[in-house]
Parts: C-alpha cells; structure tokens; sequence
C-alpha cells in the first residue's frame, strides 16, 4: 500500500469513538424496546428476531464501553506494556455476543416458527416499529461514519476494517450496517406474511437475520483474534518509521525493523541499525538517542523503541540500545 493510499493511522480519537459507541447504545436501546413491544402484540418471529439483534448490539455497546475504560489503566509491573489490549479483548467477546445471542438464538427462533400456522396480529404495529427502528439506525450509522471518515482516508470502507487498529470501528460500523440491513429483511418478511397470509415467510425473515448475524460475529471475530495475536504497523507507518531512523546521522542501514500493535494508539518498535565499526562509543550512543527520536516523532502512536546497533557483518555492536521512554499520548 502506498504512503497515498491511507492516513499514517487507521483510527480515531478515543473521544470520538466513545461518541459513536454511545450513539449506537442509545439508539439501540430505544429500538430494543420499541421491538419487543411490537413483536409480544404482533407476534412476528421476524420483529423477536430483531428484537434480539437490538439486545445483542446494546450489550456490544456496554461491553465496548467497558473495555475502553479498562484499557485506561496506567502499565505496571504485571502490565509493563499497559493495558491497552483490554479493549482488543471485549471487542472479541462482542463478536461472540453477536454470532450466539443474536445469530443463533434468531435462527431457532425462526425454525421453531416455521410450522406455525396462526397469522400475524394487527401488523401494522411492526411495519411501524420497523420505520422508526430504521430511522434511529440511520442516524446511528451516520455518527459511525462521519467519525470513521478521518481514519478512512482514500481507503475504501472494507479496506478500513481490514486495516483499522480501533476495534470499535469495526464492530459499529458493523452492527449499524447489519442493523439496517436486518430492519429489511424484517420488513419484506412481515410484508409478504401479511400479502399472503403465510407465516412461513416471517419465520423465513427471522432465519436469515439470525445467518445475517452469524455472519457478522465471524467477521468481526476474525478481526479482533488478529489484533489480539498482535497485529504489525500499518505498511505506511512502517515505512514511515524505517526512513526516519535511516535518515539519522551514523546510521548506515536499518535491518530486523519490527512492530506491533499492543493497543490501537500503542506501538512497540524493534529495529537493527547498521553502524560504522570506526564510530565511538559516545558516537553509537548519540545515534541511537536520535533515531529513537525520529522514529517516535514519524509514529502517530504512544511508542517503546528498541533499537539494537549492529556491525557491518550482523553481529550486534558491543554498545548496547537503550530502551527510548514511551511517548507522549495522543491527543484526544
């Protein structure tokens, strides 16, 4: 990918994210109510169904909410590196909320209905909860995206949960897009039961928000167990990173440069540097210092920086690097 194609990071400020999340928890809260208020009078599979979605995206919500608050906790000896990935951990729990409290528990609730042959009560109670519930989604999804636009930059939308560090950006996004997409469904299920009299068309309706969901739960688990194994800097960050500490005075070459992701705003940088065997202790010392410095400032991110000086041959010089102090927090 090149240094054009995405913003040094793929994510938001913390501030701005808490925003989206709260936004989404309300909106999905209200919709949860006016869901099951409307599913006990109809009794349409399809709006229990989506009353389970609502349920499950307001749990993400507050599990989301959490983790973000605990990942504030200040590093200590147990958590030298900080706790920062708590909020890579409840993002995974939210993907497993999604696939089994939301997927499945939609999918038997429509089998279980299939064979039923009472109608629907006075439908017009869900058609409009269905229009409301698709209103406050909207506004919903239009929070998540103007928050998630500085960090989208010419990426497109899949590339942007594919690279973003910030969990809360893939499990928002998707859960409005899925919400607004499971409101349709839910829609065309209780329209076609009330055209035809056929209730087997909103037990239909019901089963495929449940895969809809299933399906959203493996992919945002698919993303978060990445970020938990620990995910490198994006390519550009990377490069970024690489040419600051080549562009250092005493600095020959750069080998062995490695990152990762503890946390969406936190990096930890490993790198070689290739040294004159001419140059003095004082000489390799200074080298490092700087390009420490220059590696931070070319990384948008809290940063550890180790840097290692090599002879010319691989072999690691007899100074040894010194562990660069984090830097300062991102501002929010």
């Amino acid at each position: 990918m090149s240094t054009q194609s995405a913003p040094l990071s793929a994510s938001t400020p913390s501030s701005e994210q808490r925003v989206a999340v709260t936004t989404a928890l309300a909106a999905n809260v209200a919709v949860a109510i006016a869901k099951l208020a409307a599913a006990a009078i109809t009794g349409s599979s399809a709006l229990i169904a989506e009353s389970l979605h609502s349920v499950a995206d307001s749990v993400n919500e507050v599990l989301l909410l959490v983790g973000a608050r605990r990942s504030r906790q200040p590093a200590d000896l147990r958590h030298p590196f900080g706790h920062a990935r708590y909020r890579y951990v409840y993002a995974f729990v939210v993907s497993l909320t999604v696939f089994w409290l939301g997927g499945v528990l939609a999918v038997a609730q429509g089998v279980s209905r299939l064979a039923a042959h009472d109608s629907l009560v006075d439908p017009r109670w869900a058609f409009a909860v269905l229009g409301v519930a698709a209103g406050l989604e909207g506004w919903s999804l239009r929070t998540s995206l103007r928050v998630a636009r500085p960090a989208k930059g010419a990426l497109s939308w899949w590339r942007l949960l594919q690279l973003t560090k910030a969990p809360e950006i893939i499990v928002v996004l998707l859960e409005d897009l899925g919400a607004l997409v499971g409101i349709c469904i839910a829609l065309l299920g209780v329209s076609l039961t009330t055209i035809t009299g056929q209730r087997e068309w909103d037990a239909i309706a019901a089963i495929a928000i449940g895969v809809l969901l299933m399906s959203i739960g493996l992919v945002v688990n698919r993303e978060t167990q990445s970020l938990l194994v620990g995910e490198s800097a994006a390519v550009d960050v990377v490069t970024a990173i690489r040419q600051a500490i080549a562009s250092t005075d005493g600095v020959a070459a750069v080998v062995d440069l490695r990152t990762i992701h503890v946390g969406p705003d936190d990096l930890v940088i490993a790198a070689g540097i290739v040294i004159d065997p001419s140059e003095t202790a004082i000489g390799i010392t200074r080298a490092i210092v700087e390009a420490g410095a220059r590696a931070r400032r070319a990384a948008p991110f809290r940063t550890v920086i180790y840097i290692e000086p090599r002879l010319p041959g691989g072999e690691p010089s007899a100074v040894s690097g010194p562990t660069e102090r984090p830097g300062p927090a991102p501002k929010h």
